[in-house]
């Protein structure tokens, strides 16, 4: 991949860029607080649906933004005070979440397109320097989808939540056809996207650490609430070695040149930490039914192996077998342990569960590399 003065090769986040992703501390972590909330050991109604339909437009900014900070980004002074204005128009982005999100869904739809615009302003730039033809298809696909989006303010909140993440899927679907299409656009940086993917968990994994401290402050410290509290970190290390410990086969990888499979795939997995997070919480204050807890805990570890094994299987897919394998034994456990009494007990099985996945991933990996990445 040639150099330019817009991208170099193999570089790393700048310091804008990190600073840029401290912001979904905030951001994501409002929309993540919407599984926290209990009323009489019950999530409010249709609560797992909010969370979906709000996470997904903050991941896409994201995804937005880093897919064009990697391949265009000089680091110049247009880039950072545009990049400085998106960070504080998702600021407010995330306030509109305070009033209630069917109240409030006209402001935010409002806000997102504002935050859109301004990835529009930063691809219309990029365009002027470098006439790419897929540059004007991405200006394309954004300007339409985010009128799609837009015209949810006209209708009631279940439409306009349709609307919102169909102009984001329709967007997805453009932008992926004309990267296919043999149009002329600079490859990714697969160094950079995998140490921007990185990062961003790492902010996800500290919120979890939030949501344990939040729970153990709001419990009285008896033993079993301690060992709940050990289990949740040990949890939330676990997760962090499950994440990390071959993340360096991704950058590696020669396939997936666009890096499109390793970006969609993480919007599962961040969404996975999320709820995990929550989950922590819930079985330390016990403050939510089995049903919805044992809900809560299968579908964020569902979320968490299906986007992590989905990156893998299009950059590596040569042990495709062994991970299926791998990640059906760690959900076995998983799902065997939600027939115990009482959250508390689901957890320690949960954590079991990770374990036996590290057990069996170290051995994969020492079967076919002879060494393992940590």
């Amino acid at each position: 991949m040639a150099t330019s003065k817009y991208l170099k090769k193999n570089r790393h986040a700048t310091w804008l860029e990190l600073f840029f992703d401290l912001i979904f501390v905030v951001a994501l972590g409002k929309v993540t607080h919407l599984l926290g909330h209990t009323h009489e050991q019950h999530l409010d109604e249709g609560v797992f649906a909010k969370f979906f339909i709000f996470f997904i437009p903050f991941w896409w900014i994201w995804v937005l933004h880093t897919s064009f900070s990697n391949r265009y980004d000089s680091d110049n002074r247009f880039h950072r005070l545009l990049t400085l204005l998106l960070m504080f128009v998702l600021i407010f982005l995330s306030t509109t979440l305070d009033g209630g999100v069917v109240e409030s869904y006209t402001l935010f739809l409002k806000v997102f397109v504002a935050a859109k615009l301004i990835a529009v302003v930063l691809y219309i730039h990029a365009l002027k320097i470098k006439q790419l033809a897929i540059n004007k298809n991405i200006l394309l696909a954004l300007v339409c989808g985010t009128a799609v989006s837009l015209s949810g303010i006209w209708f009631n909140y279940e439409i306009a939540a349709a609307l919102l993440l169909g102009g984001i899927l329709l967007e997805i679907l453009w932008i992926q056809w004309a990267l296919k299409s043999g149009e002329d656009t600079r490859e990714v940086d697969k160094e950079h996207l995998v140490e921007r993917i990185g990062l961003l968990a790492l902010i996800f994994l500290g919120e979890s650490i939030i949501s344990l401290v939040a729970g153990l402050d709001a419990v009285s410290w008896t033993y079993m609430a301690i060992a709940t509290g050990v289990t949740g970190f040990a949890i939330i290390a676990m997760i962090w070695w499950i994440y990390f410990d071959s993340l360096d086969f991704l950058a590696e990888s020669e396939k997936d040149k666009n890096g499109t499979g390793i970006v969609y795939s993480q919007l599962l997995v961040y969404m996975s930490f999320s709820i995990i997070a929550n989950t922590i919480r819930h079985a330390i204050l016990q403050d939510l039914n089995l049903t919805q807890f044992r809900t809560m805990a299968i579908v964020g570890m569902l979320l968490l192996y299906i986007g992590k094994q989905t990156a893998y299987a299009i950059n590596v897919p040569k042990h495709n077998m062994n991970r299926i394998v791998n990640s059906a034994m760690a959900l076995a456990v998983a799902g065997a342990s939600l027939f115990l009494p009482n959250e508390r007990y689901i957890l320690m099985g949960i954590a079991l569960s990770f374990a036996v996945y590290i057990a069996a991933n170290y051995r994969m990996q020492m079967k076919f590399y002879g060494k393992v990445n940590l």
